[in-house]
This record gives structure tokens, C-alpha cells and sequence, in this order.
């Protein structure tokens, strides 16, 4: 066998028997290989990865800031601009001592990627350029750790664990799965009976894009299930994203609305639906049960995912919690 073959038999293995004994310990982790969210593989003309690598590219938002939870800004050699937006990121210090920043998912730049000399890539691939930009990083046998989905609570945690398990991490991000596990636990118990409220998410996806209706395909959607609530979404039959319309809204005329702030203090990009004579119709609107959320709380997957499911929460079953 040869020595990379070997070596990556040897990851693989070790991520295995981490998951196990995550699941042993109480982290509630998927076994199955194919969970979204689980690495993709190590591209199998990589060498091996370092046991605790030392120049970590952290290529997308969702990917570096977990790798900054966990680890020092001097161990990584490039992340996404966005992660110096305190309206999109909570690493934004740890992300301003990071060197080197790239645009990120939609304009990946291979060859700028590979100047930086990193010994490990970790990027989610969402979007058709992060997906392009994979197939030639992994020509170039630096090892990748490639993630398919951010989407509920439990990929989430499965990512953190894979990206602790990558980065010599392993201890810390056991530790943080295993807290948020028993603080949603506790969430899900507490309005486990109680009645089910529709909520409907509306935010912008960057500046100047308008309102859109957000459905299952985002972390949101399962904050909001988790939170014990029914997502409007269904109802309208959305399964991803979409433009909103006032009419759209107006017919979900969900309980609860949850409208998304992309840049602090500016909710003008609403305009289209809340300035409009249908918005003061709704009963959400009418009972005074809109709140405003900054983007990183509701739409980027990280450990704080947590502290915004016992937000919601308490917001919709206050009673309870």
C-alpha cells in the first residue's frame, strides 16, 4: 500500500472512531458516511494531513469561523473578507489578524488560493464556483476538507467535529458540541407540547437584493422547527429560496415573521414588502410580532446557532422558557 493511500485510510479511521465516541458521549452525531455536512474525501492525491496543520485555509464564512472558534488566527492563512462584517460574522477580531482575505464563495480564485501556501483546505460547497474551483484545488495534493451542507443544528455539529478532528481541535470541539447539544435538548423538551405558531423568514441574500423568502435549504428553517414553530414556507410549498412578494406574504399571513438584517440599522432592502398597504394587513404585523435579527444570528451556521434557537424560543413560547 502506498504511504498516501495509507495515510488517508489512517484520516479516514481517525474521524471514524471520533464520531463514535462523540456518539458514545452523549454528542448525538450521524454515523452514517453519507450525512450532509461530513467531509466529502481527502482528495486522494493529496498528501497527508498534518496532525495539526499550520497554515489552515478557511475558504468559506460558515468554514472560518469555526476554525477561528477553535483555533489561533496565526494558524490560518486566509479567510472570506465577510468575516470582518460584524453584521455577517461573531469572529470578526480573531478574522482582522488573518493576513490574507479572499471574496469568497461566488468569484473563488484557484490560483490566488494556492499562493498562500496552505497545508489544509476547508471550504462548503454551496455555490458553482466554490464546486469548480474544488475540482482544480484538488489537483494540486494539498488535502481538502469539503463540506456539502450547513443546514440544520445537526450538520452543523457534525461540522464542527469534522473541522476539530482536521485542525488538531479535537478535544475543544467535542466540548462545544457537547453543550450545544444539551442546551437544545432543553429547548426542544420545553415546547415539545406546546401549540405551533408559523413563522415566516424574510431577508436580503447581500446588499441591494431585495426581500426573499427563505426555506428549507438554510440553518433558519431548522431554528425555526426547533424553536416550536411550523415554517410558513411549507405552506407556500418552498423548499428554497425565493423573491418575496407581498402577495406570497399575505397569503402564508404567518403568526410570527422574522425579518433579517443584512447591515446594522439598515432594514430599507424590506421596503418592496413592509412599505407596502398589504404588510399592515397581516396578523403578524397587526399583534406586533416581527422582530428584526442580524444575519449572523439567523443565516450563518456557528456555535452561537444556539444562543439564536433559545432566542426564538423564548420569543414565540415565552411562557415556557
Amino acid at each position: 500500500m502506498s504511504l498516501i493511500k495509507k495515510s488517508i485510510k489512517l484520516w479516514t479511521l481517525r474521524l471514524l472512531l471520533l464520531t463514535a465516541a462523540a456518539a458514545v458521549t452523549g454528542c448525538g452525531l450521524s454515523q452514517e458516511p453519507s450525512s450532509p455536512g461530513k467531509t466529502d474525501q481527502v482528495n486522494e492525491s493529496a498528501s497527508a494531513i498534518p496532525s495539526k496543520p499550520e497554515r489552515i485555509a478557511a475558504l468559506s464564512l460558515d468554514a472560518a469561523e469555526v476554525v477561528l472558534e477553535l483555533t489561533d488566527a496565526e494558524r490560518v492563512a486566509v479567510v472570506p473578507r465577510s468575516i470582518e462584517n460584524p453584521s455577517l460574522a461573531f469572529r470578526t477580531e480573531e478574522g482582522s489578524r488573518v493576513a490574507n482575505k479572499i471574496a469568497g464563495a461566488t468569484s473563488l480564485d484557484p490560483e490566488q488560493v494556492l499562493s498562500y501556501n496552505a497545508d489544509l483546505l476547508i471550504m462548503t460547497k454551496l455555490h458553482d464556483k466554490e464546486k469548480e474551483a474544488t475540482e482544480l484545488l484538488e489537483q494540486s495534493g494539498i488535502p481538502i476538507i469539503s463540506l456539502e451542507s450547513w443546514s440544520t443544528m445537526e450538520v452543523l455539529m457534525n461540522n464542527i467535529m469534522t473541522i476539530g478532528a482536521a485542525i488538531g481541535e479535537e478535544k475543544q470541539a467535542a466540548d462545544i458540541v457537547a453543550e450545544m447539544k444539551s442546551r437544545q435538548e432543553k429547548v426542544v423538551s420545553a415546547v415539545s407540547e406546546a401549540v405551533r405558531p408559523t413563522v415566516l423568514v424574510v431577508s436580503p441574500l447581500g446588499p441591494g437584493t431585495g426581500p426573499y423568502l427563505l426555506g428549507s435549504s438554510n440553518i433558519s428553517y431548522d431554528l425555526v422547527r426547533l424553536a416550536g414553530a411550523a415554517h410558513a414556507a411549507d405552506s407556500l410549498g418552498l423548499t428554497r429560496t425565493t423573491k418575496a412578494t407581498i402577495e406570497q406574504i399575505i397569503k402564508a399571513d404567518p403568526d410570527y415573521i422574522l425579518l433579517v438584517e443584512w447591515e446594522k440599522g439598515k432594514n430599507d432592502e424590506m421596503n418592496e414588502v413592509t412599505q407596502t398597504p398589504g404588510w399592515s394587513t397581516l396578523q403578524a404585523v397587526k399583534n406586533k410580532r416581527v422582530l428584526v435579527m442580524p444575519a449572523r444570528k439567523l443565516l450563518n451556521p456557528t456555535r452561537y446557532s444556539i444562543d439564536t434557537l433559545e432566542e426564538i424560543a423564548h420569543w414565540l413560547h415565552p411562557e415556557r422558557l
